[in-house]
């Protein structure tokens, strides 16, 4: 028996939980910045945080230098809320972040909107 909107309202909850910083057990540091989540969400939504976290014990994650953090703050966001919001010139960045972090879904819609952009400009 679905119930509607069961998954969007836990979603939404973890994302409210996150942004008061309850129950996260881990954080993620990009580019001085640090960002707390939970470890369980991270390795759902990224293969990349899957083994990242599988294989390292602790709460403190590093992200390497290269990655914007940013790109990497608005990917985070669409982990928790399955929505993406940017400005077209930062989709190349989120792009590169995603396919970073393996979400491979999230780089086939930024490669086709960018892809519709470029045909858009012939």
């Amino acid at each position: 028996l679905p119930i509607s909107q069961h998954a969007a309202a836990v979603l939404e909850s973890l994302n409210r939980l996150r942004l008061e910083g309850k129950f996260c057990d881990v954080t993620v540091h990009v580019g001085g910045r640090a960002f707390p989540a939970h470890k369980s969400v991270l390795a759902a939504a990224s293969p990349f945080f899957h083994d990242k976290l599988l294989l390292q014990d602790g709460g403190r994650l590093l992200l390497p230098p290269a990655i914007d953090p940013d790109a990497f703050e608005g990917l985070l966001h669409l982990i928790y809320s399955g929505r993406l919001t940017l400005v077209l010139d930062a989709l190349p960045g989120h792009l590169l972040v995603a396919s970073g972090l393996q979400m491979w879904h999230v780089v086939d819609q930024c490669s086709e909107i960018l892809r519709d952009l470029e045909g858009g400009d012939r």
